[in-house]
């Protein structure tokens, strides 16, 4: 059997969630925890992936970090020079781009595409340890609004070599609203997705349709991240140690490396407990730190960056002509509490979706679509630009004395209508389908139901051609 799965991999972190018993579900990784960080090192000869590659003795390792900004096939020389300044691993772009893996016993050569492939193996082996049964693991993926069709189709080829078969790509704010099944809101409604990861900031304006999830308008920045909020937090547990031993991190680059690294942990921290123990041995010189730091300490330090990161959203809202009902927040720096009123706070009437865990949220619309999907295994969109045609007209279902409309114009391909019938003690029944209530049939279906229980369902899927009736 065929198992789906759903995958966000970002620049900071990786999500893997499965569909099982009809819900999509997050699967932990061999440390038990929901999210991985994606990061690669090299330690002496051996790859450590995820958390492993995050701790220990950073100055032994040589470690790429944000390798997605180079999975952009249109990255530019900004995006290169913050995954060199973020990683420890030598970067050359000359008639191509490689990274250098340095340490005591070897010297190894990658690219950006070798390394996501690594990330994804990764994961591949979670979800197939995952599995009940032998079968294909079949993936929805997630990409930025602003990826073209090249990079697209380089995270496809490096998820396939890993392993996974990829039924779809999507884009990362479709997701979000997959997410939260906002695709089926029965009226027009427009929704400002708001996702802050690690390194970028990306808000988007979505209508929702019939089904259908159109993209009104989009900002993407790359200067907003939460590692901005990171480093706001360790150089302020620089300053608190300097003045009690004299001595000054940031003037390690060693120092500052591991400080940043514990005040990430601590941040996240502080997005669900009211305070957080930080404790590093030898961080300067074999002078130990322990700290405690509370969450109003924490706000109170980064909150004149607040507005930065609020600004892109006002000024697409304020260029929208249009009502917004609904808020989606996502990516892991989106579980800041005071983030999340601060956006909240743009439009006070809308309803805030954070329900889900920020940085589970487009993994979890990946994996609900993966889901669905399963039902049409001839589908394949990988471009997240495909182009479709819509209904061009209403659609109605008729059986014994009923005429129902199962389709309106306008819906899109792969749309489902579902009607519980009870046909009492009829044992064979027939279904017409007609483009109005009294027009002539276009297409019929007999299905003998005395074996189904009372009442069964018809679901109607709307292909590309033709109309799929399956009772059940």
């Amino acid at each position: 059997m065929a198992a789906a799965y759903g995958i966000h991999l970002g620049n900071s972190t990786a999500c893997l969630a499965s569909f099982s018993n009809g819900a999509p579900a997050v699967i932990a990784n061999d440390a038990g925890d929901r999210v991985t960080p994606a990061i690669i090192a090299l330690n002496g000869t051996e790859w450590e992936i995820g958390l492993p590659a995050k701790s220990g003795n950073a100055a032994s390792k040589s470690i790429i970090k944000n390798n997605k900004r180079l999975m952009n096939a249109d990255f530019d020389g900004e995006d290169l020079l913050y995954v060199e300044s973020s990683s420890n691993c030598r970067i050359q772009n000359d008639e191509k781009l490689e990274y250098v893996f340095e340490t005591s016993e070897t010297t190894v050569y990658s690219n950006p595409d070798n390394i996501a492939t690594k990330m994804y193996a990764k994961l591949f082996t979670i979800a197939s340890h995952s599995m009940r049964d032998d079968g294909d693991l079949k993936l929805v993926l997630a990409a930025p609004l602003h990826w073209s069709s090249a990079s697209t189709d380089r995270m496809i080829k490096c998820a396939e070599l890993a392993g996974f078969d990829v039924l779809q790509v999507i884009s990362e704010p479709a997701a979000a609203l997959l997410a939260y099944n906002i695709e089926d809101t029965p009226e027009d409604t427009n929704v400002l997705v708001y996702r802050l990861g690690g390194s970028s900031c990306d808000v988007t304006i979505a209508k929702v349709s019939s089904g259908f999830i159109s993209i009104e308008k989009s900002v993407y920045r790359t200067d907003l991240g939460g590692q901005c909020l990171t480093k706001h937090l360790a150089d302020y547990i620089a300053q608190e140690f300097k003045q009690k031993w004299k001595l000054d991190p940031q003037e390690s680059r060693r120092a500052m490396i591991k400080l940043r690294n514990y005040a990430d942990n601590c941040k996240h921290v502080l997005s669900t407990l009211n305070s957080a123990h930080v404790f590093i041995e030898s961080l300067l010189d074999g002078v130990d730190w322990s700290q405690n730091v509370s969450r109003a300490r924490f706000e109170n330090i980064v909150q004149s960056k607040i507005s930065e990161y609020v600004e892109p959203a006002q000024k697409l809202i304020e260029s929208f002509d249009g009502k917004i009902s609904k808020i989606v927040l996502c990516g892991g720096s989106m579980k800041i509490p005071k983030l999340q009123s601060a956006i909240a706070n743009l439009l006070p009437e809308a309803e805030v979706l954070s329900g889900i865990n920020p940085d589970e949220v487009i993994a979890v619309g990946c994996t609900r679509e993966a889901g669905l999907l399963l039902d049409i295994p001839e589908l394949a969109l990988k471009d997240i630009n495909t182009e479709v045609e819509f209904l061009g007209k209403d659609i109605y279902l008729k059986y014994l004395d009923q005429t129902v409309q199962i389709f309106k114009e306008g819906s899109p391909p792969y749309a489902q209508s579902i009607q519980s019938i009870d046909a009492g003690d009829v044992k064979d029944i027939s279904f017409t389908l007609h483009d109005k209530p009294e027009g002539e049939q276009f297409a019929a279906e007999t299905f003998n139901v005395e074996s189904l229980s009372k009442p069964f369902t018809l679901k109607a899927t709307l292909q590309q051609s033709n109309i799929l009736l399956k009772v059940e």
